[in-house]
C-alpha cells in the first residue's frame, strides 16, 4: 500500500508535518524523532508533537543528513525540546561548522518558505533558519536501544549526501531512507538522488535491499507498507540505472553541455509532473549535481 499521510501509521510509527515534509516521531519508551524538514514547517512539528506526547518531548532527533529540507527545523524543535539530543554523522557535524555550507540551508529555507506559503503550507511569519549544535555523532552500525524490545539501526547510505545515513527498526521492519534510496512520484516514478557520488548512490541501494521492509518511510511524499515496500528498493536501483543512461544520452546529444543537458532533461522529467511537486529551483540545483556526478563516472 502507498500512503500519502500525516498522522498515524502504526500505533508505533506518526508522521508529523506535511507528507512531502515530514518529521517521523517513533513513540516507544525513548522517543524519536527522524528528520526535522524546513524551518518554515517547525510550528507544524511543534504543535503535533506537544499533542501526541502529553508534555514529553522526544529524547532524540536522528537527521537522515543536513540538506536544508531534513535540518531546517532542527534549532526549532531544540528551543522547544531542551533536553532533546540532536544526532547525526560525523560528515554531517562537520559540514554544519561551515559558514558556506550553513547559508546555503539558511537560503534554500528561506526560498522553501516562499514556496510553501504559496501552497498553504506555512504560515506569513515562517520563522527562519537557525543553526544548531550536534549534541551526539553517530556511527555506521550503530544501534539504540529505544525499548527491551526495539532498537534503531544506524546505517551509512552516501551517495546522495556524503553525510546521509538511514535508519532501521529491525523487530518492525520499518526502514528510514531520507533520500539515500531516491524519491517517489505520485505517478511511482523514482527519482533519482546522486547528488555527490553515483556508485556511492548505487552501492547504498543494494546495502538497503538486503532489508527485510515492511513499511518504508522516505524523506519525501508517501509512506510504503507490505508489497509496496518490499519492492521499492529493486525498482529504485532499476531507475538508477536508467537514470544514468538518460543523462548520457542526452549529454551526447548536447555536446557534453551541462546548461543544455539539464534544461533538456527538465522538460523530460519535471515539467509534465502535476503540483505539488519539488519547487525548480531545489529541482535544478540538484540535476545539475546529478549529471555532474554522472559525468565523473564517464571520465574515470
Amino acid at each position: 500500500m502507498i500512503l500519502q499521510t500525516t498522522g498515524s501509521v502504526t500505533p508505533l510509527l506518526h508522521v508529523l508535518g506535511p507528507s512531502d515534509l515530514p518529521a517521523f516521531l517513533i513513540l516507544s519508551d525513548l522517543l524519536a524523532l527522524i528528520d526535522a524538514g524546513m524551518s518554515a514547517v517547525a510550528p507544524q512539528y511543534i504543535r503535533e508533537a506537544k499533542a501526541l506526547l502529553n508534555g514529553r518531548g522526544p529524547d532524540d532527533l536522528f537527521l537522515t543528513h543536513v540538506h536544508y529540507d531534513h535540518c531546517g527545523a532542527a534549532a526549532w524543535l531544540k528551543k522547544a525540546f531542551p533536553e532533546m539530543r540532536i544526532c547525526c554523522s560525523e560528515a554531517g557535524k562537520d559540514l554544519l561548522s561551515r559558514p558556506n555550507a550553513v547559508s546555503t540551508i539558511g537560503k534554500l529555507n528561506h526560498a522553501g518558505a516562499g514556496y510553501l506559503q504559496q501552497m498553504g503550507q506555512a504560515d506569513k511569519e515562517a520563522p527562519e533558519f537557525e543553526v544548531f549544535e550536534v549534541d551526539r555523532v553517530i556511527e555506521d552500525g550503530q544501534s539504540f536501544a529505544l525499548a527491551p524490545d526495539l532498537s534503531l539501526q544506524a546505517f551509512a547510505t552516501p551517495g546522495h549526501t556524503r553525510d546521509s545515513m538511514s535508519f532501521y527498526l529491525p523487530e518492525q521492519k520499518i526502514l528510514f531512507t531520507g533520500e539515500a534510496a531516491g524519491i517517489m512520484a505520485p505517478d511511482g516514478y523514482i527519482f533519482s538522488e546522486w547528488l555527490t557520488d553515483y556508485t556511492d548512490y548505487m552501492d547504498s541501494l543494494e546495502k538497503l535491499a538486503d532489508l527485510e521492509v515492511e513499511i518504508l518511510c522516505p524523506g519525501h511524499g508517501f509512506v510504503l507498507t507490505g508489497k509496496d515496500a518490499a519492492d521499492y528498493m529493486p525498482r529504485a536501483i532499476e531507475s538508477g540505472h536508467r537514470f544514468r543512461e538518460l543523462i548520457e544520452t542526452i549529454l551526447e546529444q548536447t555536446d557534453w553541455d551541462v546548461e543544455k543537458a539539464k534544461q533538456r532533461i527538465k522538460q523530460i522529467e519535471y515539467d509534465p509532473l502535476a503540483d505539488p511537486k519539488q519547487p525548480e529551483f531545489a529541482y535544478l540545483l540538484n540535476l545539475e549535481a546529478k549529471i555532474r556526478a554522472v559525468m565523473r563516472v564517464c571520465t574515470q
